[in-house]
Order: structure tokens, then sequence, then C-alpha cells
């Protein structure tokens, strides 16, 4: 993995937004980016009732929020990555302008803050994850300024090979351990009906393709172990990687597949769908098909 350019931090004006502006400065400064932009967008709808008062003017407004957010970023934001503070306004639906910017930015990596139980709306990241030109980085309110073991789910398509190598390269930076989970594509079927023979089978061969998927780095599975669990159909792909990282301890998830994160359909999707609205502890990588990728980690 080569530098990255630029790293997008969304912000919403709440106590998450210390948190990520702390692991902005973290992971800019891993990633060695160039700039990062902390981006808030006023939502039309969030804008209280004038109720006989009179609301700031747009001027105004923009000065307040922004002198806000650089008194917060000021005081978190401990490198020497250079930033810029944006905000803009929308009238529909805020994942628009966000999009519109990550891409008019050029943005590598755009990082969502992802909070827990009522202060968890889950309202725009998914959607910005399918249509943004760019990674996505999930930030729990939770996580910390640190990466001690990666867990790099892939499914050994040319796309994960992508994904393992940007795993590879944080593993190198920080000095972290890394373990792999091998992503089954579950759409597939068996016939006349999966038996215990041929799910050994399944795995057996999983195993030969994983460790010939190492080949391409020079390493085999003793030095980068993989988890193997099967899982039927109906099952959530999900569940069984994030169990994955907790059983190795690891505190960083990466996710690379074949498919598009904006199709529930495929694998890639699937999973992001479903790993976005689990609330997690491990912040989490989804990188993106190279073919529907606008920009790419240069």
């Amino acid at each position: 993995m080569k530098r990255i350019r630029n790293i997008t931090t969304l912000l919403d004006l709440t106590y998450i937004d210390p948190i990520m502006a702390e692991y902005s400065a973290f992971f800019s400064g891993i990633a060695e980016a160039e700039k990062v932009f902390f981006l808030h967008v006023i939502q039309e709808y969030n804008l209280p009732d004038k109720g006989g008062r009179e609301l700031p003017d747009g001027e105004t407004l923009y000065r307040a929020i922004q002198d806000r957010i650089r008194e917060e970023v000021e005081n978190h934001f401990n490198t020497t990555v250079p930033f810029a503070i944006e905000t803009r306004a929308e009238t529909e639906d805020a994942s628009n302008a966000i999009v519109e910017f990550i891409n008019e930015t050029e943005t590598d990596i755009v990082l969502i803050g992802q909070k827990y139980g009522a202060n968890r709306e889950a309202r725009y990241g998914h959607k910005i994850s399918a249509k943004a030109g760019s990674d996505t980085l999930f930030v729990p309110e939770t996580a910390t300024s640190a990466i001690n073991k990666i867990l790099c789910a892939i499914d050994c398509s040319d796309h994960s090979e992508e994904a393992f190598r940007k795993a590879l390269d944080l593993a190198a930076k920080t000095g972290a351990e890394m373990a792999s989970y091998f992503l089954y594509d579950t759409t597939r079927s068996y016939f006349p009906a999966t038996t215990l023979s041929s799910a050994a089978m399944e795995q057996e061969r999983s195993r030969k393709q994983y460790g010939k998927f190492l080949e391409r780095f020079d390493l085999t599975p003793d030095i980068i172990p993989c988890h193997y669990k099967e899982l039927g159909p109906s099952e959530n792909q999900a569940d069984g990687v994030y169990e994955a990282a907790v059983t190795e301890n690891a505190d960083f998830l990466v996710v690379g597949a074949a498919g598009d994160p904006g199709t529930a359909t495929s694998l890639l999707g699937n999973m992001a769908e479903n790993l976005y609205h689990m609330e997690k502890k491990i912040p989490l990588l989804i990188v993106r098909n190279q073919e529907t990728k606008r920009f790419g980690w240069l």
C-alpha cells in the first residue's frame, strides 16, 4: 500500500467528534496521508423552527459551526498532517452531499463514526459506503488509537489481494499481528444436499486456495493463520467474521471480497450491510472492489 492522498472524516457536532478527531490523527499518521478533511453537512430538517425568531443568516451559521469544529479538531487532532474544515448544506439526503464531497476531493478513505444504543441512528453510513468512490473505515465510539492485531476477511479473489495487501501494510507499519478469515460464498448450493463429506471437501478446497493465495505474498498459513467456517445460505456471514475477530482479540478488521458494496446480493455488499448494522467495538475497513472504485489508494 502506497501513500494515501486524502482522508475525509465525518463530524456531526456530537460527543463522538473528539473521538473521530483523535482516531483521524492516529490513522492519518499511519497511512502517511497528505491531507485530512473534516466535513459536516447541515441537514435542512435539523434546523430549528424559527418560531417567530430570526435564525442566523447562512454565513453566520456556517462560521459558528466551523468555529466549533475547529476547536474540537485543534484540541484532539494532534498530528502534523494538514487538515481543512468543510461545511455543506443539503435539503434532502445528507449522504448525497457527503458522497459528492468525497468524489470532488478524490478522497481515498472516508472515516465514519458509529455510536451505540439509542444514540445510534445508522442513517447514512451504508449509503455512503455504497455510493462513494472510496474505501470506508467505520470507527466505533470506543475505538482506541492502537492496532495490535488485524483480522482480514477475504474470499481469495483478485479484489481480496488489494485488501490483503493493505492489511499487511498496516501490520508492518504498526507492528500488529495478523490473521485471516476465509469468506465462503453462501449463495452457492449443493445438490442433492450438503453432506458432512462435501462440507469437508469444500473446506479442504478452501485451505488449498488460501495457501495458493498466500504464495502471491511469499507467505504461508503458518505465518498468517486462517479461520474457516462454512455457513449455510441463510446464515449471516458477518456474524462469523466478527466472532473470529473477537476470538483473535483483533482490534482492526479489514473486509475485501468480490462484488460491489452497493449490491446487497453480492458477497461484499451483503457483508458490508450486515457488519454496518452490528454494534461493533472493532474499527472496520471496507475495501471497495477495484472495478467500482473511482480513485483507489495510490
